[in-house]
């Protein structure tokens, strides 16, 4: 062997085990989760191909369930996309939690082009109006605005909304009427470009705010930006960022076009959507080991499941310090 060779051999080594550390890293290989549950679990029944998100109207006692999600996968076209009501006054005895499947209604609405992914509400004169992130079989993406009909029940399709800032939205909240936060959890449009973005640590997730017009981005940069929450008592907003395990707690401005940093809490587990509870502790699901979820994402026709937690963030008065602590 050459010199020249030998030198060359020795980066190249150790730029292939950096590469393998950071897929071992990144999707929490020989991670080990212990089983254990806050209490009795059971099953609502009524989706049958997933539920990525549930927006729930506390002074209705109602949830909102999003089902039949494409991500990245445009091979599971053939997943029809629904929308589902649940009761939480419906009588818990022994027989099964339901929810309902809710008829969408309107001339413009293609069904078949419909699968949610992220959603939230706001309440416009009285009426509750559901704003739904929408990938169609294509993935291209769009919010599809519908106002809640409960005597049906049913959804009435008011309009779609497109715009160049949807790149690859993943959830949103509503600050007011048809005004929108978005986030963006990367750019790759594809599994294997997405896959390519994890590994090599592309900051490509971004946030914006849709005014009811335009939109203005509000932040840039960020590791899969994903579930977000809005507490209009504080005027705090509150994002999760799954590939660097944290979330972080912002002061909205009075305009929503920007935000300033209050502090940045490391989970170490990749959590998802987050929840805001009435005494202003967030709630966020999380993905424990990330090649099991992997797995289960691409498998909605089979019986592949992944391990999960719910983390609990409390955040002190100013926003400064955080408690974190597992439901169990």
């Amino acid at each position: 062997m050459s010199p020249i060779m030998g030198k060359l051999i020795i980066p190249i080594v150790i730029g292939l085990c950096a590469f393998a550390w950071r897929i071992y890293e990144s999707m929490d290989m020989g991670r080990t989760i212990y089983n254990h549950r806050p209490g009795v679990c059971r099953q609502v029944h009524g989706p049958v191909k997933g539920s990525e998100d549930i927006e729930v109207i506390r002074s209705e006692g109602i949830a909102f369930v999003t089902s039949g999600l494409i991500y990245l996968q445009p091979t599971r076209a053939h997943v029809e996309g629904k929308m589902f009501l649940y009761d939480f006054n419906q009588k818990l005895g022994t027989g099964q939690l339901k929810a309902k499947e809710l008829p969408i209604k309107g001339s413009n609405f293609d069904q078949n082009n419909f699968h949610p992914h992220g959603l939230s509400h706001w309440v416009v004169n009285g009426v509750i109006r559901l704003y739904v992130i929408n990938h169609d079989d294509d993935f291209k993406h769009s919010i599809e605005v519908f106002d809640y009909d409960p005597s049906g029940p049913s959804l009435i399709h008011k309009k779609s909304l497109k715009h160049p800032s949807f790149i690859r939205p993943n959830n949103i909240v509503a600050v007011g009427a048809d005004q929108l936060i978005i986030t963006n959890d990367g750019v790759a449009q594809t599994e294997i470009g997405n896959f390519f973005e994890i590994l090599s640590g592309y900051k490509g997730g971004t946030v914006y705010f849709w005014d009811g017009k335009e939109s203005h981005q509000i932040l840039s940069g960020m590791g899969a930006p994903n579930g977000i929450a809005y507490d209009i008592k504080t005027n705090k907003l509150f994002i999760s960022e799954v590939n660097y395990r944290r979330i972080h707690a912002y002061d909205l401005a009075k305009d929503k076009k920007s935000v300033t940093l209050l502090s940045t809490v490391n989970l170490y587990s990749a959590c998802d959507n987050l929840f805001l509870d009435s005494d202003g502790s967030v709630y966020s699901g999380c993905h424990s080991v990330l090649i099991e979820t992997a797995k289960s994402i691409g498998d909605c026709d089979g019986e592949a499941t992944s391990p999960s937690q719910v983390l609990r963030i409390k955040f002190d008065s100013e926003y400064k310090i955080a408690s974190v602590s597992e439901v169990e």
